[in-house]
């Protein structure tokens, strides 16, 4: 593990733990540095880092604060990850928008319908690198999961669809691709415009194998090497 990753997942567990709470001062950059026995760039590396994942405010002459979002980790089961160390990387989620639309794309030809809802998610995988997500349901499913606050948002979508439309997912087909991200997940993932991007389409069925989601997940390119945790089957 680099020291980079180190300090960061020392941060994370503080937050994790209780240790540092919401509103919650960082020590000093210098105070880090020491603790941590790493040099000052490092930790300016590592905070920068965690502030773009939404763990935590930077406010210039004040300092570093834990973020006023909840930062306990999200329940998302089908993108789970081991670093080189065998640890699992926590995922938190940030629900970015949600919109109706009768635009048409591989979602509409897998959902079929005329009108669709997308939900727009972006997801931090251990404070190391962000994925871009929209997750595309059908107007009049999404009409009875009654309303969505942000904090169901950032839950398991797929676990949400099971409870509130008795409607389990029974299998998922999963593509993979390079491509073009939409604007707004290449803004996200600070990619240019016309750079590709990581892209998995994933498909979910439910009962007699009918459509019941689709969702695309975009990455930028990034360096680590990590072992995908397989869902378990009940």
């Amino acid at each position: 593990m680099t020291k980079l990753n180190s300090v960061s997942d020392a941060i994370i567990r503080s937050i994790e733990s209780g240790a540092l709470r919401e509103g919650d001062r960082l020590p000093s950059e210098g105070e880090l540095a020491a603790m941590h026995g790493v040099s000052v760039g490092t930790i300016q590396k590592a905070l920068v880092r965690l502030t773009h994942s939404g763990l935590i405010t930077r406010e210039q002459g004040r300092g570093t604060f834990v973020s006023g979002t909840r930062v306990a980790p999200a329940d998302v089961r089908y993108l789970r990850f081991r670093d080189e160390d065998g640890n699992e990387l926590p995922s938190y989620v940030h629900a970015r928008s949600v919109k109706r639309l009768k635009k048409k794309g591989p979602w509409a030809d897998f959902l079929e319908g005329d009108g669709y809802v997308r939900i727009e998610r972006v997801i931090n995988v251990g404070g190391r690198f962000d994925l871009y997500s929209e997750f595309w349901l059908r107007e009049d499913d999404f009409a009875q999961l009654g309303g969505l606050d942000r904090e169901a948002l950032e839950k398991n979508l797929r676990e949400l669809i099971g409870q509130r439309l008795s409607l389990p997912t029974l299998r998922v087909d999963q593509w993979i691709r390079f491509g073009q991200a939409p604007a707004a997940a290449a803004r996200e993932l600070g990619l240019d415009a016309d750079a590709p991007a990581f892209i998995m389409e994933m498909r979910g069925y439910t009962l007699r194998d009918q459509p019941l989601y689709y969702q695309s997940i975009y990455a930028a390119p990034f360096t680590e090497r990590l072992m995908i945790v397989r869902e378990k089957s009940s």
